[in-house]
């Protein structure tokens, strides 16, 4: 009997699956199940037709019927000016806001809209924060699927305005996506719809890992390869398009990957810091990037896999890094991303600072989503417009400062005792506000970052004890 090419397995117990399995989780051991193609066929594999998503149709899922809004094939844009800007030799982004929707989210709703239709279903579920809900619903519509979306309340308003257009059933269902995601898992069973949501489909793992693809087809294996992380199914999803790669014969090295969340939801980021094999658990969030604003990361366990195979770092910014970066990409080289797509440029001042990465290496961003789909920096201003003056921001900012004077310790010890209601990103923004203008120092001590006084930090503090007697 012939071995086949392609299996449904359980990436943490082995167990194999049958092919039409509608589901995501292993219910032998709770791990994930995706896709595994055969060694011995991926190196029979060569490619054909001109860059897009469908010129990768061999090493993804057979599907019957193919829906396409003309996907993939996104350019790779040499961002010199941008470069200059930041003092690094060479730069480039790959630009996923020229997919249909504007979105990177299309290579994967082509994929799972075309099962869905070739496995005979007129009606499909998806759980979503945004993106994945918009290209769903668009190709959907191309399908003339019956689409059900369910959305948390924080939600763009680009993006839900797409969802509305392509003439999808929306409901919105928590806070966070979480609850959306449950709510989803419910209506598939009680009602029998194709299951379409990110999270519990593994054919949002092939559609997105054709991005790795098509930076090599474009002639790239840059040193670094930077993404951002929600779920943390991209990066996983990247990192196995990388491995499928190196399979084939097609590339010896694969590139290192950093990946990048909003300091205000970073239980990825925090993780490998801390040197942990799972995320952190969070239990309140910050941030104004709402395409990244997920506490409990499915992919995050794969997530520090990948990104700790390949040799790389997970890093966080804060929310003003990501606004401004932004406009700084905007400006120089005309791509308006959304904020958390700017996250992936905006830590590249930080890896240069750290020496992580050096100034002459080759690096590739991922942009991932368009700005004009998100409402992001018009709810950071009526956020800004609502939080207490300066004197509480200071007020924060000095209780941390007289901590460390009394001697060095770490984010989560100072979080305890500041006694606030704050989340611990929330500390660690100001941490990264205070290291910024040189008031404090930080020092990794085996798998923690500890954190202590500058001589500038002393005499600000020195200086503030003086104000107060004048006041």
């Amino acid at each position: 009997m012939m071995k086949p090419h392609i299996n449904l397995v359980c990436e943490r117990c082995g167990f194999v699956y049958t092919m039409n399995t509608q589901k995501s989780e292993c219910e032998k051991c709770g791990g994930l199940i995706e896709f595994i193609f055969d060694d011995e066929y991926l190196k029979r594999i060569k490619f054909v037709g001109d860059i897009s998503f469908w010129r990768y149709r061999s090493v993804l899922p057979p599907v019957q019927k193919v829906i396409s809004l003309g996907e993939g094939g996104t350019p790779l844009q040499k961002s010199q000016r941008l470069a200059d800007s930041i003092g690094i030799k060479d730069l480039l982004l790959k630009n996923e806001t020229r997919n249909p929707t504007s979105s990177f989210k299309d290579r994967s709703a082509s994929l799972i809209v075309s099962d869905a239709l070739s496995k005979g279903f007129s009606s499909l579920i998806c759980a979503t924060n945004g993106n994945h809900g918009a290209s769903i619903a668009a190709y959907s519509a191309k399908a003339d699927i019956d689409c059900n979306l369910i959305v948390s309340k924080n939600m763009d308003l680009g993006k839900l305005a797409q969802m509305i257009v392509y003439n999808a059933h929306i409901t919105e269902s928590g806070s966070d996506i979480q609850k959306s995601i449950e709510r989803a898992i419910i209506l598939e069973k009680e009602r029998g719809w194709y299951q379409a949501t990110t999270e519990l489909n593994p054919l949002s793992i092939e559609g997105l890992k054709t991005i790795s693809f098509e930076i090599f087809d474009q002639k790239i294996v840059p040193d670094w390869l930077i993404v951002a992380m929600g779920s943390g199914v991209t990066i996983h999803s990247l990192w196995k398009g990388y491995k499928e790669l190196k399979t084939m014969g097609l590339i010896d090295n694969p590139p290192k990957l950093i990946g990048v969340q909003a300091l205000g939801c970073s239980p990825i980021a925090q993780a490998f810091e801390q040197g942990l094999e799972e995320p952190i658990k969070l239990d309140k969030t910050e941030t104004d990037a709402l395409a990244i604003d997920v506490a409990e990361p499915l992919f995050g366990e794969l997530a520090l896999r990948a990104i700790k195979e390949s040799g790389g770092y997970a890093v966080s910014v804060t929310d003003d890094d990501m606004h401004s970066t932004g406009r700084e990409i905007a400006k120089f080289e005309g791509i308006f991303p959304e904020p958390a797509s700017a996250s992936t440029v905006a830590c590249l001042k930080y890896l240069l600072n750290d020496k992580k990465i050096d100034r002459t290496d080759q690096i590739v961003c991922l942009i991932t989503s368009s700005g004009l789909k998100t409402d992001d920096i018009l709810q950071s201003l009526k956020k800004r417009s609502k939080t207490p003056g300066l004197s509480s921001k200071l007020t924060t900012k000095e209780e941390i400062l007289r901590n460390l004077s009394h001697g060095r310790t770490y984010g989560y010890a100072l979080w305890k005792k500041l006694e606030k209601e704050m989340t611990i990103g929330a500390v660690y923004q100001h941490l990264a506000d205070l290291e910024r203008n040189e008031l404090i120092i930080s020092i990794t001590d085996g798998k923690r970052k500890y954190f202590e006084l500058t001589e500038k930090g002393k005499r600000v503090l020195t200086a503030l004890d003086e104000l107060k007697i004048l006041l």
